[in-house]
């Protein structure tokens, strides 16, 4: 399959002005209200030295209207955890465009609070480990997923690197094979895997949560192969499952041993609308005390 080479280019924000402010100020003001929100952590964190702890992250990727507060959780882990060599961030390709796990092929993502820098020895580093990961900029160009997190790593981590990896129509093995890749990138440096999923779509407020603590409870067992086989029998709507399950995968992998469930709400507790709703959970997933980043 012929895909697209890193370029020294700088991909544009695509969703600006309607997944989230498209003014620096106003933008700044949505991720601080966000964190002060009464469903958000209640203060925007400042990171801290950390302990390194902390493996990977399930946030939502709505508007931040809707799932913003939700996926402050996630960031203020990730600020207590201490700054990162770099966040990888596992997305959902929803148009399903361009190659099925793609690397972007941009030196840089801009959103209007800056440009984050991609870290591109690792994305040569990954694309060495794993032959199912393709550099292609089709698949990012009009994403949301990935791009809604950017401001929120930004604010706290103002110019860390970032991976972005969009994900379609995957195997469940490639994105094993892929989870399995990431976790000998981290064994080498501090990486946080920051899987991008919203959860059930257009439900009734009480399907929705029924079938999304089923899918959060397989995500807090560490179990990439149960939520896969849950979402698929009970039919769960969860658009980011092969992102999550290949955070889940490196997790296993790196010895993680414990998760956090931060928050879990729907989009009818914030329109008040419970007929048919999207559900927002952000999960946090750390190693063992005794693990830094290596098999036990």
């Amino acid at each position: 399959m012929e895909h697209t080479p890193m370029r020294n280019t700088v991909r544009a924000p695509a969703v600006a002005g309607s997944f989230y402010p498209a003014a620096p100020e106003e933008l700044r003001q949505a991720i601080a209200s966000a964190f002060r929100s009464p469903r958000g952590p209640d203060a925007v964190p400042e990171y801290e030295s950390g302990g390194g702890r902390l493996v990977g992250v399930m946030a939502p990727h709505a508007g931040y209207v809707y799932s913003g507060a939700a996926a402050a959780w996630g960031y203020a882990a990730m600020a207590r955890a201490g700054r990162p060599h770099a966040v990888v961030i596992l997305g959902v390709n929803h148009r399903g465009i361009g190659a099925s796990i793609a690397l972007s092929a941009a030196a840089g993502w801009e959103t209007p609070l800056g440009i984050s820098p991609v870290d591109r020895e690792l994305g040569h580093q990954l694309l060495q480990l794993d032959a199912d990961v393709q550099i292609d900029a089709r698949a990012h160009a009009l994403e949301h997923s990935l791009e809604v997190h950017i401001p929120f790593i930004q604010s706290v981590f103002h110019d860390v690197p970032i991976v972005p990896i969009a994900i379609s129509a995957a195997s469940f093995p490639a994105v094993q094979r892929l989870g399995e890749a990431l976790a000998v990138l981290a064994r080498e440096r501090t990486i946080v895997l920051l899987a991008s999923s919203d959860l059930s779509h257009f439900q009734p407020q009480e399907v929705a949560v029924r079938q999304d603590h089923q899918a959060m409870a397989c995500v807090q067992a560490i179990d990439p192969t149960g939520l896969w086989s849950t979402v698929r029998e009970q039919g769960i709507t969860m658009c980011g499952v092969l992102p999550v399950a290949s955070m889940l995968t490196a997790a296993r992998a790196l010895g993680a041993n414990r998760t956090s469930l931060l928050q879990y709400y729907t989009s009818g507790d914030v329109s008040g609308d419970t007929r048919q709703v999207v559900g927002y959970g952000t999960i946090a997933v750390y190693r063992a005390e005794d693990q830094e980043g290596r098999d036990g």
